[in-house]
């Protein structure tokens, strides 16, 4: 094997509720991703040593070993006693810093690749697990569709959608830090704020994260008003108290389509809208927010997949 592309999908956190710090620096997660077709793809040539060019919405990203991808890269080579290397190139579609997880893309799509390409046979459980250990949402990318994401979002099970979803996602050229946020979200929940206002209260946040039940059963079925009903995201509070800003994009959307959300922990918006009539509302959208990327996108969306080899 000489060459190798593959591609991953960016997400959208259709519910993310967040329960309390763990030892392990984590929080406890109840949620449901959805895999949207917008893609990094990778390509992967046999080499001697490891190399990564970046070019897209990320071309000034490092390439050096803080790179996710050389990570990904570096757990195959070691875990498996790989010899070879690989050059490795990254085109970005998936907004950096936008709570898409495109990230988290990139390293399954280079897993997926790489394993092909050193012909390693491993199964798509065994990339999964791999994928946990290089970030929460790894995992996700290599499986795709919608999935019920419980744990710190790495344990999950697939779910049927019953319907095609549309998504107008208004991506901020500035994005946010997700450690940020959730440091945010602890000072909120369990900190100083939070007594504060609560004289001798330890937490005013549960333990445990709410469930998604309700929202897990309104995807499996036809309407996008019962979806759209039950989207939130205990992120959003946090992200606003960082970027007040985007209260007035919310504002600004308002009853457009069948609800709005913060992707992940920002600073993407992701408007749900019919597949029909998608390009409609991703036209409204544009002209009301000049100063943002508007795009349009659909899912749910396969996960990482190989598109070509040699």
């Amino acid at each position: 094997m000489e060459y190798v592309s593959a591609c991953a999908p960016g997400k959208i956190n259709l519910a993310l509720r967040v329960g309390q710090r763990r030892p392990d620096g984590f929080h406890d997660l109840d949620t449901v991703f959805e895999a949207v077709d917008i893609f990094d793809d990778v390509q992967v040539y046999a080499a001697d040593g490891l190399s990564l060019s970046v070019t897209g919405l990320g071309a000034d990203l490092p390439t050096d070993s803080s790179n996710i991808v050389i990570r990904a890269a570096k757990l195959l080579q070691e875990r498996f006693g790989v010899r070879g290397g690989a050059k490795i190139e990254l085109t970005k579609r998936i907004p950096v810093a936008g709570g898409m997880a495109g990230g988290s893309a990139d390293a399954a799509a280079a897993l997926t690749a790489l394993n092909e390409l050193w012909e390693l046979g491993l199964s798509a459980s065994e990339l999964r697990a791999l994928g946990a250990e290089l970030g929460s949402d790894v995992p996700f990318a290599l499986l795709g569709g919608i999935a019920h994401g419980t744990g710190r979002g790495e344990k999950l099970t697939a779910l049927r959608p019953g319907a095609l979803h549309g998504w107008v996602i208004l991506a901020n050229p500035e994005g946010l830090s997700t450690p940020e946020v959730f440091r945010a979200f602890d000072r909120q929940q369990y900190g100083p704020e939070c007594r504060a206002q609560f004289p001798g209260a330890q937490n005013t946040g549960a333990d445990r994260p709410a469930d998604t039940k309700e929202l897990r059963r309104a995807v499996q079925g036809e309407d996008l008003a019962a979806v759209g009903a039950q989207m939130k995201n205990d992120l959003l509070r946090p992200a606003l108290s960082l970027r007040p800003d985007l209260a007035d994009i919310f504002r600004k959307i308002g009853d457009e389509g069948y609800g709005s959300i913060l992707s992940g922990s920002g600073a993407s918006v992701a408007v749900l809208v019919s597949a029909q009539r998608l390009h409609t509302h991703t036209a409204d959208l544009r002209r009301r927010f000049p100063g943002l990327r508007v795009f349009s996108a659909a899912g749910p969306a396969a996960g990482a997949h190989i598109k070509r080899s040699r």
